[in-house]
């Protein structure tokens, strides 16, 4: 599997001006530090105006390879500098996914892509069910339900903590 060919086929997939070099916005400042430096951010609001898709997506998208470059990495992102309602953010991330899987990933790597939805916010999370106080969101994806990551905007590390990458 060629890692490079393939993210330039992912940045072909994209409007040139969605293409974009930083994961922060909205008021939430997210650390490149020790992510791959060969990777694809897309700002998925501008990717969704100009395809005039008005579903609900996240903020980015962040797709790289691990390590050992056998494996694709597809991260929605939802930015959230004050509180946020889980349910909204939930709706956003699975929504991103399915937009992601169908128009960002090609479809020979569906099946070989880790799929990570993550979080950043600099408020809480407003909780709109009554379960347990310590609930993990989490969303459903392509038959499995799968973590939504959460972060804090504006640490050192951020970002690479989430994805569990080691300090380099």
């Amino acid at each position: 599997m060629n890692a490079r060919k393939i993210l330039e086929d992912i940045r072909a997939r994209i409007h040139e001006r969605s293409l974009v070099d930083s994961c922060s916005g909205e008021g939430c400042r997210v650390s490149m530090e020790d992510v791959p430096h060969n990777r694809v951010v897309v700002d998925l609001e501008h990717e969704f105006a100009v395809r005039q898709k008005r579903e609900k997506r996240c903020d980015r998208v962040l797709c790289f390879f691990d390590g050992t470059e056998k494996s694709l990495v597809a991260a929605p992102i939802e930015l959230k500098s004050g509180s946020a309602a889980e349910s909204d953010v939930i709706a956003q991330l699975e929504s991103s996914l399915h937009f992601i899987k169908q128009e960002i990933i090609p479809a020979s790597l569906w099946a070989k892509t880790d799929y990570l939805p993550l979080m950043f916010r600099g408020g809480r999370i407003k909780k709109t069910s009554r379960k347990k106080k310590k609930q993990v969101l989490k969303i459903s994806f392509s038959g499995r339900r799968l973590d939504i990551q959460i972060g804090r905007c504006n640490r050192p590390r951020n970002l690479a903590e989430l994805l569990g990458i080691k300090r380099q």
